[in-house]
């Protein structure tokens, strides 16, 4: 069993984070992005898997910190697999209001080599929603039967992230 802000890794992917809350089968962990996901506790282990090399960005790169988060986030998108998202997190997805989805989209996009926010599967959707948004998988799980609740929250950290982005 583990305990809660101890640092787990998945066995047979690249997904590791800090446990944020436990029980006998399953475990959720937030990811260094801020993205909470569970896992069932017995694909866990605290012994981390061989470093892999990665990416550095350009010495050229925007310098903001909304681009230095996005660049990160979209670092880590692709570890995530279509595998990984069950029917709670397609409705998740479905509940995020249209205008939320549009500026996320539109974050996406401007970002260098972001591609079409469209063509992003759900995992990777929720993934830079959790971090433009600043609100986590966990807290948009919380709120599926008040989606404008959600919609506010969201909004509140967009705006955050859009002053950053223009400091």
């Amino acid at each position: 069993m583990f305990v809660v802000g101890q640092t787990v890794y998945h066995k047979t992917s690249t997904h590791s984070g800090v446990v944020e809350e436990t029980d006998a089968t399953v475990t959720y962990l937030r990811q260094d992005n801020g993205v909470e996901i569970d896992f069932p506790t017995k694909d866990l282990t605290a012994t981390p898997p061989e470093r892999r090399g990665t990416a550095e960005p350009a010495a050229g790169d925007a310098a903001s910190p909304l681009a230095r988060r996005s660049r990160e986030a979209a670092a880590t998108i692709p570890t995530f697999s279509m595998r990984d998202i069950g029917p709670e997190h397609e409705k998740v997805l479905s509940i995020i209001p249209a205008r939320t989805l549009q500026a996320v989209a539109a974050l996406w996009e401007r970002q260098p080599k972001g591609g079409r926010f469209s063509a992003l599967n759900a995992a990777q959707k929720l993934n830079f929603i959790a971090e433009a948004t600043e609100v986590p998988y966990k807290t948009m799980r919380l709120h599926i039967g008040e989606p404008s609740h959600l919609g506010l929250l969201m909004a509140r950290g967009l705006a955050s992230q859009t002053a950053i982005g223009k400091g």
